[in-house]
């Protein structure tokens, strides 16, 4: 399997450097490279890409502003002069953040990251995470997977394009760009309950109901009146009442 890949950078001796590590890479493919962002978006309407090369500081469109045009984000690698932009990058699916001049191990080492990555992704689009026999699933945070156990899960927070997951015995949730929904629909639907539009809930971590609260831990947990009818079907039937 190989990657797609755009190569997108105003400088053109760094975007010919990028697409000359690309062609040494045999799981990368080089679809364009382009020292305009405009000229790619056109590219993203026809073709399938995977992962992007992309430089942030370019004129008429910049990478951050690139990426906020796309409804499907593929994978991306910023390839920058600049180190400022780490915490705004958190905004996007970020494999890896690297700094010029790029050297070619490391231009690897990130490439290797995107390839583990994507073909995690496909693994959990294809199968559920526990028909396959896995318990566990891979989420990107802050430039690496993390690997979460299901059963572990407390509950989701949603936050517009980013969720929080809650896992017991963790002080800190793992914050990760997925929407809501996308994540819901990786879990096991007998397990977990949508219960509010930004709280989808594991109902065995459940430790309490109190009319529209739900207490699991030491958190507390609504329940929106649009969810409320089918979250109290499934616990009484499974007999919790």
């Amino acid at each position: 399997m190989k990657l797609r890949c755009l190569a997108i950078d105003d400088e053109p001796l760094a975007l010919g450097l990028v697409s000359d590590y690309i062609h040494q890479i045999p799981f990368l493919e080089l679809v364009g490279s382009y020292t305009s962002a405009l000229d790619a978006l056109q590219v993203m309407q026809t073709e399938k890409i995977d992962l992007i090369f992309l430089d942030i500081r370019m004129p008429d469109l910049s990478g951050f502003q690139f990426l906020d045009t796309l409804v499907e984000k593929p994978l991306v690698i910023l390839t920058t002069a600049y180190n400022q932009y780490g915490p705004e990058s958190y905004q996007f699916e970020i494999v890896d953040y690297l700094l010029k001049p790029i050297p070619f191990e490391k231009f690897l080492k990130a490439s290797n990251k995107a390839k583990d990555f994507f073909e995690t992704k496909v693994q959990q689009q294809s199968a559920h995470p526990l028909l396959d026999g896995r318990d566990y699933i891979f989420v990107n945070s802050e430039y690496k997977l993390i690997k979460i156990k299901i059963n572990d899960i407390l509950f989701i927070e949603g936050l517009k394009d980013y969720i929080k997951i809650h896992i017991a015995g963790h002080d800190r949730p793992v914050l990760t760009i997925m929407r809501i929904k996308t994540f819901e629909e990786k879990l096991p639907p007998n397990d977990f309950a949508r219960v509010h539009r930004s709280f989808l809930v594991n109902i065995h971590q459940i430790e309490s109901i109190q009319r529209s609260m739900i207490t699991i831990g030491k958190h507390e947990v609504p329940v929106g009146l649009s969810y409320a009818d089918q979250f109290f079907k499934l616990v009484d039937d499974k007999n919790w009442k």
